[in-house]
């Protein structure tokens, strides 16, 4: 049997850190975990029609002068391309506007400026609907930034993303594996490795296969190892995509 750990939480006092920065006592942790869990899910909730999300990071600031909690929620996640966006602000017309002409929807798919500054207003708009939803539950106050992340091939959670995407649209694996290893090969990253497993290309026995590109050391404590699971939902059944992203060592 394989005795294997977490990447992440095995290196948390060297190349890691947590995701949720705060301290409380006994009485009151498992209200503050209960709340990270809502905050996260509801995040994922709203903001997953217009983003591809990578991690949501908590800190909370303790005032004593108002006795109240301040609470900083930053998202990184990757800014939508013209064209899922275009589809997605057609979606939004169609369900929400009432007379939602097509000549609206040319202007925006023919200006990309145009359709960035809506964009824009729809991430402005659900974050202060999520503020205004957690201050109503939690009577806490609560600022939500935006981390935009350039390369999504330089993050594990976007790639297990991006493989996903290719294998509920019903591409071999092993094609989106090497695709995703290429797109990889081109960033500064010194190595990475994926692993797939279930039913791949719909074959009636489950079984894991991996590729690995470069060095991936997992028994080094100082390497920065980015890790991501993530599951893709295919019509034969669900299919687990694990990534191992290796940054060079502190």
């Amino acid at each position: 049997m394989g005795q294997k750990t977490h990447p992440k939480g095995f290196r948390l006092t060297t190349t890691q850190k947590h995701l949720s920065e705060w301290y409380g006592n006994k009485l009151i942790y498992p209200s503050l975990i209960e709340e990270d869990f809502i905050i996260r899910e509801k995040i994922n909730n709203s903001f997953s029609e217009f983003l591809s999300i990578s991690k949501v990071e908590i800190n909370r600031i303790n005032q004593n002068i108002d006795n109240k909690e301040y609470v900083n929620i930053t998202i990184h996640a990757l800014f939508p391309r013209a064209k899922e966006m275009y589809r997605k602000v057609a979606k939004y017309f169609t369900d929400t506007v009432e007379n939602s002409n097509a000549k609206t929807l040319s202007l925006l798919n023919n200006n990309k400026g145009t359709l960035k500054r809506f964009t824009s207003l729809l991430l402005k708009r659900n974050i202060r609907n999520l503020i205004r939803f957690l201050q109503v539950k939690y009577e806490k106050n609560y600022s939500v930034s935006i981390n935009f992340i350039k390369n999504p091939f330089e993050d594990s959670t976007l790639i297990a993303k991006f493989i996903a995407e290719q294998l509920e649209k019903r591409v071999p694996f092993r094609r989106a594996v090497k695709q995703a290893i290429k797109k990889v090969q081109r960033t500064e990253l010194k190595g990475i490795k994926i692993q797939v497993s279930g039913r791949l290309n719909g074959i009636e026995m489950a079984r894991s296969e991996w590729k690995r590109d470069g060095q991936v050391p997992l028994h080094t404590l100082k390497a920065k190892i980015d890790y991501s699971s993530y599951r893709a939902e295919t019509i034969y059944g669900t299919i687990g995509i694990k990534v191992w992203l290796f940054a060079g060592n502190i």
